[in-house]
């Protein structure tokens, strides 16, 4: 079969959410770029669509990291908080946080500005559907698919009242096919519960929130029990060529654990770093092919 015969793998990396967790993800474009690993497409949700916005916007990953030590500073991390009282209750209104990401992505950018295309995953709470970003401003699609539930205010586009993705599509392998990927890395960063068994003592505890009493942290677990059931169903229906894992403090949560930001990041690298080998197993097709165009 001629060069022309045998389409280039274009691999799409998916990047899952998980609030501070998914600082892991720094740590795993740090390995892709230093190994010149070619990504032809981004899916994210949640943190992983924020820091595959500036993967796919251009903003250097040193730049990204200085970022992120920044505001491992819990004095920098309080600056971003701007609470709203309405009939909804108390929640983050998310303008200081809006306002950070206009400095690092420019309020003005949009995803045809892209060096990638990029697409984040969001939930319209009045349909109860995902919601795919991918058009329009780049900022406006982070700001929507960060937006934790309770946590955050929604984020109302058009006729869409948009919260985080996680809620259903935590790591978007299907959303990464739909770019036109043909071979897929995805990097879960949140808990998976499969290897556990009823009455034996789990190997996987779940996330462990320091201070809080027993019941808000068993309502916190059956979340992320949740979250990873859903998981773990999408996983199988859009199963990745690849997926990473990286070993992640159980103490980290998704609004805990910033001021463990090289922590983070160096897991990633690692979990990165031992995936090279299956990653460029994958590309071994392209390699071909740029070898058969050169005879």
């Amino acid at each position: 079969m001629s060069a022309e015969q045998t389409p280039r793998p274009r691999l799409g990396l998916v990047l899952g959410g998980g609030g501070a967790r998914g600082l892991a993800h720094i740590g795993v474009l740090r390995v892709l770029e230093r190994e010149r690993i070619p990504v032809a497409c981004v899916a994210g949700t949640s943190m992983g669509g924020l820091i595959g916005a500036l993967y796919a916007a251009g903003v250097a990953i040193e730049r990204v990291e200085a970022e992120v030590v920044r505001l491992s500073r819990v004095t920098e991390q309080m600056r971003l908080v701007d609470f709203e009282l309405s009939a909804a209750g108390l929640s983050v209104r998310g303008r200081r946080i809006y306002n950070m990401l206009a400095e690092l992505l420019g309020e003005e950018l949009t995803f045809a500005d892209l060096r990638l295309p990029l697409a984040m995953v969001s939930v319209d709470v009045r349909t109860g559907r995902p919601v795919t970003l991918q058009g329009g401003l780049v900022i406006d699609a982070v700001r929507a698919t960060i937006s934790i539930p309770g946590i955050f205010t929604p984020v109302d586009l058009g006729d869409y009242r948009l919260v985080d993705g996680g809620v259903l599509d935590n790591v978007p392998v299907d959303v990464a096919h739909a770019l036109g990927a043909t071979h897929t890395v995805a990097v879960d960063v949140l808990p998976s519960y499969s290897r556990n068994q009823p009455g034996v003592a789990p190997v996987e505890t779940g996330l462990q929130l320091a201070f809080a009493p027993q019941q808000f942290a068993e309502i916190y677990q059956v979340l992320m029990i949740m979250i990873a059931a859903v998981t773990e169903a999408q996983l199988r229906q859009y199963p990745p060529d690849l997926l990473i894992r990286p070993a992640l403090s159980p103490h980290v949560t998704l609004l805990s654990g910033f001021n463990r930001a090289d922590e983070l990041i160096a897991a990633g690298e690692a979990a990165a770093v031992a995936a090279l080998p299956a990653i460029r197993t994958l590309l071994a097709g392209e390699t071909e092919a740029e070898s058969s165009e050169g005879v």
